[in-house]
């Protein structure tokens, strides 16, 4: 049993903190795992790395990639033959060159370089399909697993999917038109394509036989995100640096004595409500006034992150009074010790697929002050404070509440760490590989 990923959303990424993207982190930690899970179980399968995008094994391979080819169960097909040594592409230019002349003139009297363009490209794509089964019979594979952004049907195997979140579809008012499009395409070729489907939780794989009925026909399984090792390994404390750079924007950063929020800033996080509470405790003196709000992420759509800075220049127009610190992503070192050190992470989004955020702020110990929506309830457990993130009085009164109750706080943090443990990419490596083995 051979199986061929299709990497594009590693390609595209440079594998710094920025560019991970929970379906990046999702993606590479379960094909990381379950390379693993093939060595140490000294299984002979092999895992073939490809992209359907060509254009895109020009560039050298982010670190990770690279990391994933030290195990020798990893091939990657990043080599393609010029098109030139290809008898059809010859056929494909000769094409080109000879119908150019004309097409140039026609041009001129009817606007038809777009649709030759596009002939021409697809020819090219097809060319390319034909070169990547004819590798894949090559390496015997069996199984093709298709990527977020790139996914084409594959006749003669066995095409699998990962489904994260139905929000482009539950939430359209959420996100761009052109994300809602991808998705829309993507549950298509996942429900008529696909025979098996990977879901990252209960809830998504709820909402997908909801909107999908037809998909009850397809094989289902759960595969939860685990934790990335650098969460549960020790590294030296980057807290003062953390306190340098937050001195830009407020008077002080102490340990324990800030709430912490991570993420891409989007409308789907509710990140403007989060502000707004925080804002409304401090004015209204129902918090310690040396209490701080971090806020960390890459700007998403939506303008959010513009309109946060916004209410701070208002709100704030004093450094020495500021208490709302915003912040681009920083790497993996600096991440960890935010949450370490905050007194709380708030995570009030409308939908998440899963919440890798909350994950990561339990396997570290931090209390965590979460939405009761989707699969946020599978992630936390009895581990969380739920606050529902449509009342904004509910999630103003719940971080006074944490505040005021530093022992509940604590008593959190103990179970949080306890509930993280059950989520292992060793699990669900081995879930993935008798859910494939069964196709």
């Amino acid at each position: 049993m051979n199986i061929a990923f299709e990497i594009s959303p590693l390609l595209l990424a440079s594998g710094s903190f920025g560019d991970k993207s929970g379906v990046y982190r999702y993606y590479y930690g379960l094909i990381k795992a379950f390379g693993e899970y093939l060595k140490k179980n000294k299984k002979d399968d092999k895992i073939i790395l490809f992209s359907f995008e060509k254009k895109l094994l020009n560039s050298p391979p982010n670190k990770d990639i690279l990391e994933l080819l030290k195990n020798e169960s990893f091939l990657f097909m990043n080599r393609v033959p010029p098109s030139y040594k290809n008898s059809s592409f010859i056929k494909l230019q000769f094409v080109e060159t000879f119908f150019s002349p004309f097409l140039r003139i026609m041009n001129k009297i009817v606007p038809i370089k777009t649709l030759y363009l596009y002939i021409i490209e697809e020819l090219r794509f097809q060319e390319y399909i034909s070169f990547l089964k004819k590798q894949f019979a090559k390496f015997k594979v069996t199984i093709v697993y298709h990527s977020e952004t790139c996914f084409y049907p594959l006749k003669n195997f066995k095409n699998v999917i990962t489904t994260y979140d139905l929000t482009p579809i539950m939430m359209d008012q959420f996100h761009r038109q052109e994300t809602v499009d991808l998705s829309q395409r993507k549950l298509y070729f996942a429900s008529r394509h696909c025979q098996g489907i990977v879901c990252i939780s209960k809830s998504t794989k709820n909402d997908l036989i909801k909107f999908y009925p037809n998909v009850k026909d397809r094989k289902i399984t759960i595969c939860y995100p685990g934790i990335d090792p650098i969460f549960l390994s020790s590294h030296k404390s980057v807290f003062s640096e953390l306190s340098l750079i937050a001195s830009q924007q407020v008077d002080e950063l102490k340990k324990n004595r800030y709430l912490f929020f991570y993420s891409t800033f989007e409308p789907r996080k509710n990140i403007v409500i989060l502000v707004q509470a925080f804002f409304d405790l401090h004015r209204k003196n129902q918090i310690p006034k040396d209490f701080k709000l971090v806020l960390m992420g890459g700007e998403g759509w939506g303008k959010i992150k513009k309109r946060v800075f916004n209410f701070v220049e208002e709100n704030y127009p004093i450094k020495n009074k500021n208490k709302i610190v915003v912040l681009d992503y920083l790497n993996d070192n600096y991440l960890i010790d935010l949450i370490k050190n905050s007194y709380a992470v708030v995570y009030p989004s409308l939908y998440e697929g899963f919440g890798l955020p909350v994950l990561e702020s339990l396997a570290l110990g931090a209390p965590v002050i979460s939405s009761n929506s989707s699969s946020l309830l599978e992630v936390g457990k009895d581990a969380v404070l739920y606050i529902n993130p449509h009342d904004y009085y509910d999630l103003r009164n719940k971080i006074k509440y944490l505040i005021d109750h530093p022992r509940i706080a604590k008593k959190l943090g103990e179970r949080g760490i306890k509930q993280s443990k059950k989520f292992k990419w060793q699990k669900s490596a081995s879930k993935l590989y008798d859910f494939l083995e069964a196709l």
